[in-house]
């Protein structure tokens, strides 16, 4: 009887925990969202309200067709749907060579990407900028897709390799004495066992692609070639009436996080098992 008191009390604590960080989580996004929807060009109030009084939608109106807002869409789009394929198409034809095969320089391999994470993009900025105008692809979205792709390709290929070892071998080994080929194998039979690794390596990919600020706002120069991030960025750089228009940019912000949302909740029940069985090898 004891016990279970303690278990219910337990469960009771957890829930009561959850609960609050759940609200601490979506409390500044119920914050930006009533600024959004707000007359008043404010941020703050002196009241503690989620709808404002006179609610409106005319500032999602006003940044979706009123200024470059579906150019600088049309743009995040690019680089980050080109980042995920070359991410797939790359990462998972490695990711099979380290581990299905065993060749010279192998580990040193997978000890250099190990290298290589440990450092961050930013310190690779002035390389990045050098390379990009020796090739003339500043200020071209190309570049940063390049750039994405290649600082992506590193979780790409360890987390994939750990799900590839995970695969039995006897099943590819099965299907080579039935006549098949290794590309045979490789795209009816590891492809789609590793569903959920894949997805997970989209979902990154993507992101990568989608949430880039430093490097776009660095290489990209012309506004009509902005990604969201760095549009955002100008709108309240800009000597404009989006200079100081919080609900406006508040209605940007909101329009930027939904296409990582909707892709999360597709990607959802591939997550965890991908995450998770991705890295049970190395």
């Amino acid at each position: 009887m004891k016990s279970n008191k303690k278990e219910v009390l337990k469960n009771f604590v957890i829930h009561v925990v959850l609960i609050i960080c759940c609200i601490i989580s979506i409390f500044p996004i119920l914050w930006i969202f009533s600024s959004s929807i707000n007359t008043n060009n404010s941020l703050v109030s002196t009241t503690i309200r989620l709808i404002p009084e006179k609610p409106t939608l005319m500032h999602y109106k006003s940044i979706l067709f009123n200024g470059p807002f579906l150019t600088w869409l049309t743009n995040s789009s690019i680089v980050s749907i080109s980042t995920t394929l070359l991410c797939l198409v790359l990462g998972t034809t490695s990711a099979y060579a380290y581990s299905r095969f065993r060749f010279m320089g192998r580990n040193l391999g997978l000890n250099v990407f190990l290298i290589l994470n440990a450092f961050p993009n930013i310190l690779s900025i002035v390389a990045y900028y050098k390379i990009l105008k020796i090739f003339n692809l500043l200020d071209n979205q190309l570049g940063l897709v390049i750039i994405c792709t290649g600082s992506q390709l590193i979780f790409t290929v360890w987390n994939l390799k750990g799900y590839f070892d995970t695969v039995p071998v006897e099943i590819e080994e099965a299907a080579k004495i039935d006549g098949a080929t290794m590309l045979q194998m490789f795209c009816r039979i590891i492809l789609p066992l590793s569903k959920p690794a894949l997805a997970v390596t989209a979902m990154f990919a993507f992101m990568a692609g989608w949430n880039e600020y430093v490097l776009a706002m660095t290489f990209l120069i012309t506004p009509e070639k902005f990604t969201l991030p760095v549009g955002l960025w100008s709108l309240q750089q800009n000597s404009s009436s989006y200079a100081t228009n919080w609900p406006l940019f508040s209605a940007g912000s909101l329009i930027v996080a939904v296409p990582v949302a909707v892709v999360f909740l597709l990607l959802q029940k591939s997550l965890v098992s991908g995450l998770t069985l991705g890295g049970v090898k190395g």
